[in-house]
């Protein structure tokens, strides 16, 4: 449940500013136990929810804040070899004012460059509602992703506007993307999930890396919907165990649209560490496969 729909967003501004005077293990210890109803052991952890706890406070590498960087990691994705995965990109902005409109294509899409879930899809620019886009790009500014979540990787990220190009695919009746997510640990994936009917009725299913959906549940329902192993699968194991040889765990995030595998991003904090698995005894086999490196800060 999300506290937002019931307080005001200046009350939440308030809390956060208290959190950010707060030492990180407190921080997310309150976290962990109001998510998931139980103690946090950040000492000896077993879960794979605690061990990205863990993870956040134990193992920053200046690489990990290009990757988290939704515009930075092209670059990383450049000198991997793997730019011509990527989605076309047509404006990086610091503020809507410096957007030139008249110059972009009839479609694209805008994202904030160090959030989640911070992103307009414009399908017909000829009827694209100005007002909003100018209010929703404001509102990304007062997203506080390191005071919420402690989530390191997002720290040093300048705030950018990025301008790339729209995937379109049929993949859902909602107009969304089936969203395809490498999960990687000690440089060999382990397992994918997908994102599907994003904006309507938000479903996530489980595979292993043969394609058999696995029985779990997490903060989203399954489909019943039989959803075929996507075109290019094995690339996008091949590309996201390249990034995986230079982190511990990380996750890469892929869409297969119209014959062509597209990186969508990468990031190291899945459901920032706090999500109910079902079965439970999911949370301490993915805890198995992530061995924790040395202590770097």
């Amino acid at each position: 449940m999300s506290l937002k729909k019931y307080i005001k967003p200046s009350f939440l501004r308030r809390i956060y500013g208290i959190l950010d005077l707060l030492p990180d293990e407190i921080v997310l210890k309150l976290q962990y136990r109001v998510a998931l109803g139980r103690r946090l052991n950040i000492k000896n952890p077993e879960r794979f929810t605690e061990k990205i706890q863990w993870y956040k406070m134990n193992y920053r590498i200046p690489l990990m804040t290009q990757c988290a960087d939704k515009y930075r990691m092209r670059d990383y994705v450049l000198q991997k070899g793997f730019s011509e995965y990527l989605p076309t990109l047509y404006q990086v902005c610091d503020k809507f004012e410096e957007i030139e409109f008249m110059s972009l294509p009839e479609s694209f899409a805008i994202k904030c460059n160090n959030g989640s879930g911070t992103n307009i899809f414009i399908e017909d620019k000829s009827n694209m509602d100005i007002s909003f886009i100018k209010n929703t790009i404001n509102s990304w500014s007062k997203v506080n992703t390191l005071s919420i979540g402690r989530e390191w990787a997002y720290k040093d990220i300048p705030q950018k506007i990025v301008i790339e190009e729209l995937l379109d695919s049929n993949d859902n009746e909602d107009g969304s993307l089936n969203d395809y997510k490498i999960l990687c640990f000690n440089k060999k994936a382990k397992l994918a999930w997908v994102d599907t009917t994003r904006h309507v009725d938000h479903r996530r299913n489980f595979y292993d890396l043969e394609w058999n959906q696995l029985q779990v549940v997490s903060d989203c329902p399954t489909t019943e919907n039989t959803i075929s192993k996507p075109y290019g699968f094995e690339k996008m194991i091949e590309i996201a165990e390249c990034f995986a040889a230079d982190f511990p765990f990380v996750r890469v995030d892929f869409y297969s649209v119209n014959g062509k595998v597209y990186i969508g991003e990468i990031t190291f904090y899945p459901w920032s560490g706090c999500v109910q698995f079902t079965p439970d005894k999911f949370d301490y086999e993915l805890g198995k496969s992530f061995n924790l490196p040395p202590i770097t800060n």
